[in-house]
C-alpha cells in the first residue's frame, strides 16, 4: 500500500484546494457550486481524517434544505452564478413558496446518500461526543428529507420513490433515459432559449450530454417552474416519472443508516423500519428483471420496466435488499464481459454501461465510462454478499486507475484515460476512503 501513499496526499490536497470555506466544489473547471449527492461522497472522505470539515460539509447543504423537506441537488454560489447554466435565473425556485430563505438552489433533488455520509462521520470520528451533537443536529433533517420522498415522490405508496428528470439520479445521460425522454411530445422552438456552458470549459462535446438530451433536460425544468414546483401539479403533468433503481437503493441503505443513527441518539426509528421493509420488498418484487438476471427501472408514465442494463442495476447489492438468488444472479452478469469480468483482461471493472451494447461509448459521460463513486458503491454491495475476489478487484481498479490516469472525473474502461473534470472531489475523496477502507484504519 505504500505505493499509494503519495496520492493520498494529492487527494487531501486536492479537497483542500476545491474547498470554499463552508463546503466543496466538485471541480473548478466544470461545477463552481455544491452538489448534493457529491457533498455526501465528499464528506466520507473528510471523515477519515478532518471530522469537523465532514460535518460542515453535510451541515451546510442541509441550510439549503427546502421547507417540504426537499435536499435540492445544487446550491448556488450567488457571486458566480452566471458561470453554470442552468444557474438560479433559469431555475427560478423563488416562485416556490417551499424554496429555502437567503439560498439560491436548483428545484430537483439527487439520491439521499447523507444520511450514510452521517454514519461513515460517526464510525470514522476521533471525538464521538462532538459526532453524536451532530447527529442529533442531523437526524430531524435527515428524517424529513426521506419522509419528503415518500410523501411526494411515492403517490401509490409502493415504497418506491421516482425521479422527474434524468439529473435526480445523478447519471444525467444514462442510455436508461433514452426511451422516455425519446416520447415526450414538445415543439423544439417552445422551449425558453438557453446556453450550454459546459462545452465552453474546455471539455470535448463527444464526452458530453447531446444537444438534444439537453432539450429534454430544459423542457421539463420549464414544466417545473411553470408549475411553481408545485410537487402535486407536477405529479400530474410530468411526462418523466421513473422509479430508479439507484436512487431507491440509496435511499434504502439510508434508511438503514438512519435506523443506526437513531439508535445512536436514541430517537425511534419504527416508522423508518417501514419504509426500509416496503421499499426492499418493492425492488426485489417490482424492478427485478428475471430473464435479464439484473434489476431495472420502472418508467411510471409509460407503465413499463426500461430494460436497459447499467451498472445502476446492480446497485441492490449496495443496498443490501437483493435476494440471495438474485445475488447470486447478479454477479453471474456482473462478472461477465458486459462489464469486464475477473481475469478478463484488457479492462478496469466496473464500467457503467453494458460494454456488449453497439451504443456502448466508453468516453461520453455516464454511458459507459468507469464512475468511482458507482464503484465505490458497488465494492460495499459485493463485500455485503461476500464475493470477495470482486470486492478487493473492484477497491484495487479504484486505486489503481488514480495512481496511473489521476482524479479525473470519469474513466475509459480499456484504457483507463480520464475524462471530464480533473481533481475531481469525490474521485479524491472516495480514494481516501477506499485506501483506508483497505488498511483496515482511520
Amino acid at each position: 500500500m505504500k505505493e499509494y501513499l503519495p496520492y493520498l496526499e494529492k487527494a487531501k490536497l486536492i479537497l483542500k484546494n476545491n474547498w470554499t470555506d463552508c463546503s466543496t466544489l466538485p471541480s473548478h473547471q466544470l461545477y463552481p457550486h455544491q452538489w448534493s449527492w457529491d457533498s455526501g461522497f465528499i464528506a466520507i472522505g473528510y471523515s477519515r481524517y478532518i471530522q469537523e470539515r465532514a460535518q460542515q460539509e453535510i451541515r451546510s447543504l442541509f441550510e439549503a434544505q427546502w421547507k417540504n423537506g426537499m435536499v435540492p441537488q445544487i446550491v448556488f454560489n450567488p457571486d458566480v452564478a452566471d458561470n453554470y447554466f442552468p444557474g438560479p435565473g433559469f431555475w427560478q425556485t423563488r416562485r416556490s413558496a417551499d424554496s429555502p430563505e437567503g439560498k439560491l438552489t436548483s428545484g430537483i433533488t439527487m439520491p439521499p446518500v447523507h444520511a450514510t455520509a452521517c454514519r461513515f462521520i460517526f464510525d470514522n470520528a476521533g471525538n464521538k461526543e462532538e459526532a453524536k451533537e451532530f447527529l442529533k443536529e442531523m437526524f430531524p433533517k435527515l428524517r424529513r428529507s426521506h419522509e419528503y420522498l415518500y410523501n411526494y415522490r411515492d403517490p401509490s405508496s409502493e415504497g418506491l420513490v421516482y425521479i422527474r428528470h434524468p439529473w435526480e439520479s445523478g447519471l444525467d445521460n444514462s442510455p436508461t433515459w433514452d426511451e422516455p425522454l425519446k416520447k415526450i411530445n414538445y415543439d423544439k422552438s417552445s422551449l425558453p432559449e438557453y446556453k450550454r456552458m459546459d462545452l465552453k470549459k474546455g471539455v470535448p462535446a463527444e464526452q458530453r450530454p447531446s444537444d438534444k438530451a439537453y432539450d429534454g433536460f430544459v423542457f421539463l425544468m420549464d414544466l417545473f417552474r411553470k408549475n411553481n414546483y408545485d410537487e402535486k401539479r407536477i405529479d400530474k403533468e410530468c411526462p418523466f416519472k421513473v422509479q430508479d433503481i439507484l436512487f431507491n437503493s440509496i435511499l434504502n441503505r439510508a434508511n438503514k443508516d438512519l435506523i443506526y443513527i437513531a439508535s445512536v441518539i436514541g430517537k425511534d426509528s419504527s416508522e423508518i423500519s417501514g419504509w426500509t421493509k416496503k421499499t426492499s420488498m418493492a425492488i426485489q418484487k417490482k424492478l427485478w428483471h428475471d430473464e435479464h438476471g439484473i434489476f431495472d427501472d420502472y418508467d411510471l408514465y409509460n407503465d413499463k420496466l426500461i430494460e436497459v442494463d447499467t451498472a445502476s442495476g446492480f446497485m441492490p447489492l449496495y443496498a443490501g435488499c437483493a435476494s440471495d438468488e438474485q445475488a447470486k444472479r447478479l454477479y453471474q452478469y456482473l462478472e461477465s464481459a458486459s462489464f469486464c469480468a475477473l481475469h478478463q483482461g484488457g479492462c478496469f471493472s466496473i464500467p457503467n454501461y453494458n460494454m456488449k451494447r453497439e451504443d456502448f461509448d466508453s468516453s461520453n459521460y455516464w454511458r459507459g465510462p468507469i464512475w468511482i463513486n458507482i464503484n465505490w458503491m458497488l465494492y460495499h454491495g459485493l463485500r455485503n454478499y461476500g464475493f470477495k475476489d470482486k470486492t478487493l478487484s473492484v477497491m484495487t481498479d479504484i486505486l489503481e486507475l488514480v495512481k496511473r490516469f489521476g482524479f479525473h472525473e470519469y474513466f475509459d474502461p480499456y484504457e483507463g484515460t480520464g475524462y471530464g473534470s480533473g481533481s475531481f472531489s469525490w474521485t479524491a475523496s472516495l480514494f481516501i476512503d477506499t485506501y483506508y477502507d483497505l488498511n483496515g484504519s482511520g
